[in-house]
């Protein structure tokens, strides 16, 4: 009897840290598309959740076709891997009104799973547009980030129709956005590499306004010259330095 209870316990075990390793990212959105007369489940998030300004993340996305006694369940039994999509979709990556084209790379050895690796480089809210063929018929979907993320996506359930043989008939969950790295920083605070760059501008400007005095004056000022020079050069190391720090950042 006791043999029983701890070879059940062990395959209970088993069989949660298998779901652990096994199972797509918590924080992701499902949605539920008919299209060309077939329903598939995409759901979709960002690499490596929760994410902070320059860390490495990307675009996370698994396109399924949906088990029809349960849809919107990625985990489901009838739930199969959509293969080939590297092929026929792209994804634009949206930041206010900056923009970015990307292909979709297969994640290897994860079938109808695709992913986009990049660095966000400011906290914001980001957009994924996915685009291109899925069963030969044209999507256009756009996806975005939420800021409470998982905890802050409403259901719905309602059925709309997004283009030409393209319907959308169900919503569930959300991902979080990219956060503010300077609290998480130990133990100095840490300098985003976007501020480090704003601060290497302003240093450029700074040395740039530093003039050479007209030849009338120049006799006279001397000493001035000297120490404004010398602030020009101190300037410059300075940038340099701090560009040097964000460069090793961003190798790491």
């Amino acid at each position: 009897m006791k043999l029983a209870v701890i070879i059940a316990g062990t395959v209970a075990v088993a069989l949660l840290l298998a779901g652990a390793f096994t199972a797509p990212a918590f924080a992701h959105q499902r949605q539920l598309y008919t299209i060309g007369g077939k329903d598939y489940l995409i759901v979709i998030g960002s690499l490596n959740e929760p994410a902070f300004v320059d860390d490495k993340t990307g675009v996370d996305l698994r396109v399924l076709n949906a088990d029809p006694s349960d849809p919107m369940n990625s985990r489901a039994a009838g739930a199969t891997p959509v293969t080939g999509l590297e092929q026929t979709l792209k994804v634009e990556i949206g930041a206010g009104d900056k923009k970015k084209e990307m292909p979709l790379e297969p994640v290897f050895n994860s079938p109808g799973q695709y992913s986009a690796p990049f660095y966000p480089t400011i906290a914001t809210t980001y957009t994924y547009h996915i685009f291109g063929t899925i069963n030969n018929t044209p999507v256009n979907l756009t996806f975005s980030c939420t800021p409470a993320g998982e905890a802050g996506a409403q259901s719905n359930n309602s059925t709309v129709t997004v283009s030409e043989g393209v319907v959308r008939k169900g919503v569930t969950g959300g991902y979080g956005c990219f956060e503010q790295r300077t609290d998480a920083g130990f133990p100095e605070p840490y300098m985003q590499n976007n501020d480090v760059s704003k601060a290497i501008t302003q240093l450029q400007s700074d040395v740039a306004s530093v003039k050479a005095p007209t030849t009338a004056t120049s006799s006279n000022n001397d000493g001035g010259n000297m120490m404004m020079a010398w602030a020009g050069v101190g300037l410059g190391i300075v940038g340099i330095a701090i560009g040097a720090v964000a460069v090793a950042r961003r190798g790491k």
